[in-house]
């Protein structure tokens, strides 16, 4: 009893600490693996970007942008919208990464309806529009690649992979609502991912 109550001095516990130390190691470990991939981005730098996107295509009219001019243009726009002051962000890279995850959810669609397709061809791809739910789609595939990547995301990585993918540097957003917003997302990926005991597997692993 006596080495129970020493666990709480002073309103620590150690076991807690450690499981956020761990927690906090494993959203890093997940970062990297989409730094890798060429498709991390902050939450907000995201949403931004998602905005001025869904507004470039609901505006263009006669000739559609190709993928490069779209990302080159989404990341000028962004970079004009900065406050003063603002904390620095690369917008250059942030608009790749973005649309990059755009194409690989089947997100933006070209002129004949069908999604962008991902390899060699698609940064010359004519863009005409956006699929329906194109940000939770996007999202959702973000989670898909890294259960496909590190082959050992566990439902106890729900809030390693809330961090990772919609921390927002605010206080005011509890971490549970990210963390529904995961499983959420998970839900979508139904036909492609799937639950072995504690482990979620990817169903078919498709390139980036």
């Amino acid at each position: 009893m006596v080495a129970c109550t020493m666990l709480f001095v002073g309103g620590v516990n150690p076991v807690e600490d450690r499981a956020e130390a761990r927690g906090f190691a494993r959203s890093r470990e997940m970062a990297a693996c989409l730094r890798k991939e060429l498709l991390y981005s902050e939450k907000r730098s995201r949403d931004t970007l998602f905005n001025i996107v869904e507004s470039i295509l609901t505006e263009q009219t006669g000739e559609h942008r190709i993928v490069s001019q779209l990302t080159r243009e989404a990341a000028s726009r962004a970079q004009a919208q900065m406050p003063p002051g603002a904390e620095p962000v690369r917008w250059d890279v942030a608009s790749k990464t973005v649309i990059k995850a755009m194409i690989g959810a089947g997100a933006l669609l070209r002129p004949d309806g069908r999604p962008v397709p991902a390899g060699i061809t698609s940064q010359a791809t004519p863009v005409a529009g956006l699929r329906d739910g194109y940000r939770d789609l996007t999202e959702a595939f973000l989670l898909e690649v890294l259960i496909e990547r590190l082959g050992d995301v566990t439902v106890r990585d729900h809030r390693a992979l809330a961090h990772v993918l919609f921390r927002q540097f605010d206080p005011e957003v509890p971490i549970v609502d990210l963390e529904d917003r995961v499983v959420i997302l998970l839900a979508r990926l139904a036909d492609r991912v799937e639950l072995r005991g504690d482990r979620y597997v990817a169903r078919a692993v498709r390139a980036h």
